[in-house]
């Protein structure tokens, strides 16, 4: 790509001279490590002292820099034009039709023509592949389950019966959707008995699921993740959660039985919900946090239990001095003893 195409593709302003504008970029590198056919990016203002050494043939920044020589493409934000650049220059895998002879499909199976199928994937009875999805190797798909069309399903994942995928969604290697929920009932012996999870998991277009998650299946009716939800590595989604749209569940998080979340809310990593509460539209859940009851829309919340987020900051901000207040506190209660003991003298 030409530097002109790239300035035309971001809607950003190109500050170059006439003949660097054809400069053909060929990949996208970090400041440090950029020549003069990658392009680079400023997005954190950190960074700024840095400019004078870059070598790249050209930069992405939200506001003209002095002192570089280098032509630069402002735009409102670097981080966001750089993706639309990423996705011209990397482009994820395409689907090239036909279904590789060592996988294995039922006889009623529909799988589109349009559609890619590799070795070592089982297709159960009644499952339905969308045109322009690929099926990595060593993939299973179960009975009457669905993916939409120009899905990614990399390899190892497991897709269990009944299950609804929807279009343009990618499921990184080894994820589970539609595991049994963990529901058993104890009788007077203290013995569990499995409770049969018969519902489903629905999830809806644009959505990405990391490596190792897993999303148990519904006890009864849908676990359900929104359009355009991103889901990181090793997250654990229980059965009849609700995940609403555009949210961004971080690596280990953890979401109990029945809850229910908003839109745009984000869980940082290691977070985790109990179950059977419902968290407000545009909440941000710190790392490491353990929410126990509802939240109200646009919450911030971090800690275990959480707690609002400036108190938290409050709380740690004193956590160094406690020592030292607990040894003062220890001498003023011996000085009131001591008073208190000459009172009684007196």
């Amino acid at each position: 790509m030409t530097l002109r195409e790239i300035a035309a593709l971001v809607a950003g302003r190109l500050l170059a001279t006439e003949n660097a504008e054809d400069v053909d970029i060929r990949s996208v590198r970090s400041m440090a490590e950029a020549g003069p056919t990658d392009l680079t990016f400023l997005a954190n203002p950190k960074y700024k002292n840095e400019l004078g050494k870059i070598k790249a043939g050209a930069i992405l920044l939200s506001e003209p820099a002095e002192g570089i020589s280098i032509p630069q493409i402002v735009v409102g934000d670097p981080y966001l034009a750089l993706a639309r650049v990423m996705q011209l220059l990397y482009p994820l895998p395409r689907a090239i039709s036909g279904i590789h002879p060592d996988a294995h499909i039922a006889s009623d199976a529909s799988i589109s023509p349009e559609a890619q199928v590799d070795a070592g994937v089982t297709v159960a009875y009644g499952a339905r592949i969308g045109k322009g999805t690929l099926i990595f190797p060593n993939v299973y798909i179960g009975r009457n389950a669905v993916i939409g069309e120009n899905c990614l399903i990399y390899p190892g994942v497991v897709i269990r019966e009944e299950c609804v995928i929807g279009n343009r969604v990618i499921v990184q290697p080894n994820a589970v959707i539609g595991s049994d929920g963990f529901g058993y009932a104890v009788d007077r012996e203290g013995r569990r008995h499995k409770i049969p999870q018969i519902g489903k998991v629905i999830i809806h277009d644009d959505v990405e699921i990391g490596a190792g998650a897993t999303i148990d299946r519904a006890t009864f009716g849908e676990t359900v993740v929104g359009r355009g939800t991103k889901i990181d590595n090793l997250v654990q989604i229980a059965h009849n959660v609700r995940i609403g749209e555009d949210c961004v569940i971080v690596a280990q998080a953890g979401i109990s039985g029945s809850s229910r979340l908003g839109h745009r809310v984000i869980l940082a990593g290691q977070a985790g919900v109990v179950g059977h509460i419902e968290i407000g539209n545009d909440s941000i859940i710190g790392a490491q946090s353990g929410v126990a009851q509802s939240l109200p829309e646009k919450s911030r919340v971090t800690g275990s239990p959480a707690v609002p987020h400036a108190l938290w900051l409050r709380i740690q901000a004193i956590l160094k001095d406690l020592p030292s207040i607990l040894v003062r506190f220890r001498t003023v209660e011996k000085a009131i003893e001591r008073k208190e003991e000459r009172g009684k003298d007196d």
